[in-house]
């Protein structure tokens, strides 16, 4: 090969790399600006990724002994949200988050359909499995514990026979929320719902009288959960009453409450009502019952002072209702001094400017009203409404100033009240107030007790001690109802009551002995039979015919035989 081959050859390669854009020899071409086939967007782009990574680098950089860390590791530090702050620091949760390299929600998913086929198949071990990968990769996500207890507490432990296995397997789900509460310290809702099991699960199920009784000789479950308790203290009302005092108590220190304030302040309460009942249920009387309500007592007045938020963005105390219907009644009085007689020609004034036909219609009964006449009527009761507030807008120039000042306060008064009444009709807070205060008594004790013992009488059929107790029952309900007029207008305890009346009734059939008239509680008897049927016009549907050879208004005549309707026999409650 002579020398000037060799220059055609080298002549030639570098313009067929000048032509596929690569440079001929070396890491540079001189054509468009390239470095190692680079164009110079990509090379802009690649430098600003590394120059980023220096202040990514300090941001992100973790806290340790001697140092806060960057950024990032204190904003975690101030809002609470590290793992170190969240609750325990699990190693192998961490690593097995890691490995799944940001496919942890895909692979929660499918863990989530996994325990579900382990559920159908019932497969218990595997399930178990399941549940611990799946609260490894999301171990404060509080859906998982709260989802998952719930399954082994009340789905997975109904299908064993034994008693035995299925309170092992509802302790399984408290030791579940257990160990989500050591991964969430600073979650209430999960101390909420280990006390909701533990009272509701343990104390309401068909076999309550088995579960109280396993869970109190548990020695294993109280040494974990609170070393040296008393045989006493066992009882698992108390128990959930602990654990919702320790969701409170997480609240109070400003603990997100991601759940109905009212509702979650609210069952301390009423697990202390529900200890007082069962140990009624358990035969447990006198002073130790007096106790028993009393706790439930002391509950209801601390949830009464405590301060609830409401969706109207005003804090209440469900207790000063009454303080804040006083303060308007005051205020009342002021602007009637201020302003007198002012109120009262107001409504005249407006009463006197209804359209006649609203005039009509609020002049007929209200139980005489057709439709549109209830529609008029109240039509005209919202034209003719009158508030402090529009008196005080029409009221003199020199007292104007005062009289709008007590009108606002008056106004406010009334809507706490109305806000506070709308509450603590959610939660039956008149109802179980009147319970705390009235089961304390001494009639209400022996009503109680009386009438436990004449169950007991009647189920061994002794007939006549169960007769006398019955009566003696009955007899201290009626102070009972005499000294309250919530219980006494109550419908649940009228049907408690009612429930024994029959009973008594069982009694008297089997000695052959008429129901006693007068009967001292006659009115709890009367509330309990079905209401006449409300009369109506001829022609109506549902109202009696006149003529009883025509049919009723818009029914077609019948065309085939007919009969009487069948009337169950029964159909009407006993009565005296």
């Amino acid at each position: 090969m002579n020398r000037q081959s060799l220059q055609a050859d080298d002549q030639s390669g570098g313009r067929d790399g000048r032509r596929r854009g690569r440079a001929p020899s070396g890491g540079f071409s001189s054509g468009r600006g390239s470095w190692f086939g680079l164009r110079p967007a990509t090379l802009l782009a690649l430098v600003g990724i590394a120059a980023l990574l220096v202040p990514l680098s300090a941001l992100s950089q973790p806290a340790d002994s001697t140092s806060e860390g960057g950024k990032l590791a204190q904003l975690r530090k101030q809002f609470g949200l590290s793992q170190a702050n969240l609750g325990d620091v699990d190693p192998t949760s961490e690593t097995i988050r890691l490995a799944t390299l940001g496919l942890k929600n895909v692979a929660v998913t499918l863990l989530w359909d996994r325990a579900n086929h382990y559920k159908k198949v019932e497969d218990w071990t595997n399930l178990s499995a399941a549940l611990e990968q799946m609260t490894k990769l999301q171990p404060n996500f509080y859906s998982v514990w709260d989802f998952q207890a719930h399954n082994l507490s009340y789905n997975i432990s109904v299908e064993f026979d034994d008693y035995h296995d299925r309170y092992a397997w509802v302790m399984k789900g408290i030791e579940f929320l257990r160990q989500g509460i050591s991964y969430n310290q600073r979650e209430p809702r999960l101390q909420g719902r280990m006390g909701w099991f533990i009272g509701q699960k343990i104390g309401r199920a068909d076999e309550k009288v088995q579960y109280r009784r396993l869970f109190k000789a548990d020695d294993d479950f109280h040494e974990r959960d609170r070393p040296g308790r008393t045989l006493p203290e066992r009882d698992n009302w108390l128990v959930g009453n602990e654990k919702y005092h320790a969701g409170q108590q997480l609240a109070d220190s400003g603990a997100p409450l991601k759940t109905t304030a009212l509702i979650f302040h609210s069952e301390p309460m009423m697990t202390m009502i529900n200890y007082a009942r069962a140990l009624e249920d358990d035969g447990v009387f006198g002073s130790a019952a007096r106790a028993g309500w009393e706790k439930a007592g002391k509950e209801m007045r601390d949830f009464a002072v405590r301060e609830i938020p409401t969706t109207w963005d005003v804090p209440i105390r469900l207790g000063l209702r009454e303080e804040e219907l006083s303060r308007a009644s005051r205020i009342n009085e002021e602007l009637e001094k201020l302003l007198p007689g002012q109120f009262k020609a107001m409504e005249e004034k407006l009463q006197a400017a209804l359209p006649q036909e609203l005039k009509d219609a609020t002049a007929v009964p209200p139980m005489d009203r057709n439709d549109a006449q209830q529609r008029a009527a109240y039509a005209a009761q919202e034209l003719t409404r009158v508030s402090w507030p529009m008196v005080a807008r029409e009221s003199p120039a020199d007292v104007g100033d005062k009289a709008r000042a007590l009108a606002r306060q008056w106004l406010e008064a009334n809507e706490t009240a109305e806000i506070i009444n709308r509450y603590r009709e959610i939660v039956n807070f008149d109802f179980w107030r009147a319970c705390c205060e009235s089961e304390v008594t001494e009639p209400a004790l022996r009503a109680r007790e009386a009438a436990w013992s004449a169950a007991k009488e009647f189920g061994n059929a002794r007939l006549q001690p169960a007769k006398k107790l019955y009566e003696d029952a009955f007899a201290a309900w009626r102070e009972v109802l005499d000294a309250s007029t919530i219980l006494r207008n109550d419908t649940i305890t009228n049907e408690d009551i009612n429930d024994l009346i029959v009973s008594y009734r069982k009694v008297l059939e089997q000695l052959d002995e008429p129901f006693p008239k007068p009967f001292v509680l006659q009115d709890v008897v009367d509330r309990s039979l079905p209401l006449a049927p409300p009369s109506m016009p001829p022609g109506m549907s549902g109202a009696p015919d006149t003529n009883p050879n025509t049919p009723p208004i818009n029914t077609p005549r019948p065309t085939g035989p007919t009969r009487d309707p069948e009337v169950p026999p029964d159909a009407r409650p006993p009565g005296p």
